[in-house]
């Protein structure tokens, strides 16, 4: 079976189809070197800006990053500066000697750290510790410590007793141990250490909830 294939026309119309080829030619030539060509450059053009841009937005926003990076840095290192190495922080009042306090003392300047029990403490693991060398076993929790011993007021406060406050959410939240002349050593989540504090502060004054006294074993 052969296939099918178009009539060839006629030999008077050659002349005229060669003449249409080469137009077409030409005209295709035309198009390439002042429409195409032009059309790619500017599309090469476009990219590399494109390209550009993307790089100088990539360089910026790591600068951006960088710089931000160094004043977290240097906030960070002012703030410990401040709070973290105030050694009037570290300074117990002088006032009548007890056991609680007595053992609290030592714990001054260790490091605040949440959940931990070992080597640095929070609020009231660091309450937990002090409390368990005197063969009393209190549970790790602020609001649990806040149900436990006799309710006091702030104007019978004496040295041992354990104040509460209100932070980041309702109820108890934060604990410290009571020296006198209203000033309490805890582990302070703002100074990033177990200091010494007053209760007459803004900060403390302001959240003040309570107190508590638990009697240790003699």
């Amino acid at each position: 079976m052969t296939g099918w294939h178009l009539p060839r026309p006629p030999k008077r119309y050659e002349p005229r189809i060669k003449g249409l080829a080469v137009l077409s030619t030409l005209l295709l030539a035309s198009l390439i070197a002042f429409g195409i060509r032009p059309a790619l450059a500017t599309s090469k053009k476009a990219s590399s800006q494109a390209h550009k841009g993307r790089h100088h937005h990539r360089k910026a926003k790591h600068s951006a990053a960088k710089t931000s990076s160094k004043r977290s840095a240097r906030g960070h290192t002012q703030y410990a500066r401040h709070h973290v190495r105030n050694p009037e922080k570290l300074l117990m009042p002088t006032s009548e000697s007890r056991p609680v306090l007595d053992v609290a003392q030592q714990y001054l300047g260790r490091p605040y750290r949440f959940g931990s029990t070992q080597g640095s403490y929070d609020c009231s693991g660091f309450v937990r510790q002090v409390f368990a060398e005197l063969g009393v076993d209190l549970p790790h929790s602020a609001r649990e410590q806040f149900d436990l011993g006799d309710r006091i007021s702030r104007d019978d406060l004496a040295p041992g007793d354990l104040v509460f406050f209100r932070t980041y959410r309702r109820g108890a939240s934060h604990v410290g141990i009571y020296i006198a002349d209203d000033k309490f050593i805890h582990a302070a989540t703002r100074g990033g250490q177990i200091q010494v504090d007053s209760l007459d502060q803004s900060y403390y004054a302001s959240r003040y909830l309570g107190a508590r006294r638990v009697e240790p074993q003699s």
